[in-house]
């Protein structure tokens, strides 16, 4: 076996061994690395634990969420947004809308889930599944983009 050979073997191996470890498994600080639209299709996976999330914060009349996207937010898919009561969220305000943001909290899987008394929590509001508490902006990633072209019929 060549020296190049063994070279481009050992950097293809290094390469397989660190894509293996990508992941929304905690950093350091224990927070998941995750997208709304992951926390959206699996929410019980994720109910209790504290995440890191980039995604397109929407306040809204009847429209509360972090969606995954400004074009998912533009299709109303519910299916890659969580809810978020951000009038909770120290730092944001109805100003912010539509703004792409970082932020951390922890998860709570109780939107359209029974809860223990059999009762179900509808929030008319609610992009998805959540909400995601009260946690922190780690940074603004944009300032607010403009409102969604109009359909056509």
């Amino acid at each position: 076996m060549t020296a190049y050979r063994r070279i481009v073997l050992t950097a293809g191996a290094a390469t397989l061994a660190s894509c293996a470890s990508l992941g929304p498994r905690p950093a350091g600080d224990g927070f998941a690395r995750v997208n709304p639209a992951s926390v959206a299709a699996a929410p019980a996976q994720y109910d209790g634990k504290p995440v890191e999330m980039v995604g397109l914060l929407v306040w809204e009349f009847e429209n509360f969420g972090l969606y995954q996207s400004y074009g998912a937010y533009c299709r109303r898919g519910d299916q890659a947004a969580i809810h978020v009561e951000w009038g909770s969220w120290p730092g944001v305000t109805r100003a912010d809308n539509r703004r792409l943001v970082e932020v951390r909290g922890v998860f709570r899987n109780r939107v359209g889930v029974t809860q223990p008394d059999g009762s179900i929590l509808i929030g008319t509001g609610a992009a998805g599944p959540g909400p995601l508490e009260p946690g922190q902006v780690v940074r603004w990633l944009s300032p607010p983009q403009k409102p969604c072209p109009a359909v056509r019929p």
